[in-house]
């Protein structure tokens, strides 16, 4: 059985649930400091789900990100970051994002969805880029699993909403629960 289906003449994985590899994800930001530098940053702590549908418009996807693992290069800045001046993960330790659309055209695309930070949810729209599947050599389970799309999403949102922010992500690695519809 194979593990990809062609998809508008774009090889994707088979309908399924897919669980984001934390070791291969990244969701990261970049900021404006003092608006004279661009602060780079990420979270080393993402968890999520790729529901693929055979129709991948209909697929879902559903991450959570740790906030408390904030890493920007800065032991200072990163405590400031968790702090309630920002973050604030005492109170708020996780942020989620919920996909609600999905457009796609050849390996090009877009993800909208919820994103929840300090209990304020805002619609954003994702520009996502389909950059390929491998098989994972040193995986231990059924003898054709994979790993499904490494993507690249980015976004730059309105200064009013989600100011100079950005997100980056290589999404999922086949879980080895992984189930599929047929």
């Amino acid at each position: 059985m194979s593990a990809t289906q062609i998809v508008d003449g774009v090889d994707v994985p088979v309908a399924g649930i897919w669980s984001v590899d934390p070791g291969h994800t990244e969701v990261g930001f970049v900021g404006r400091h003092l608006g004279l530098t661009k602060t780079r940053g990420r979270f080393t702590g993402v968890d999520g789900t790729l529901h693929v549908a055979a129709d991948p418009t209909a697929s879902t996807i559903e991450v959570t990100i740790d906030m408390a693992s904030v890493e920007s290069g800065s032991t200072n800045r990163d405590n400031s970051l968790r702090s309630a001046n920002y973050f604030d993960v005492d109170n708020h330790p996780t942020a989620r994002f919920r996909s609600t659309a999905i457009t796609m055209g050849g390996t090009g695309g877009t993800v909208t969805g919820d994103l929840t930070i300090k209990g304020v949810t805002r619609r954003v729209v994702l520009d996502v880029e389909y950059l390929g599947y491998a098989r994972d050599p040193g995986a231990t389970t059924a003898p054709r699993s994979a790993r499904p799309p490494r993507s690249t999403v980015r976004t730059g949102a309105s200064p009013t909403t989600w100011r100079s922010t950005a997100v980056a992500c290589s999404c999922p690695s086949a879980s080895s629960s992984r189930s599929n519809s047929s």
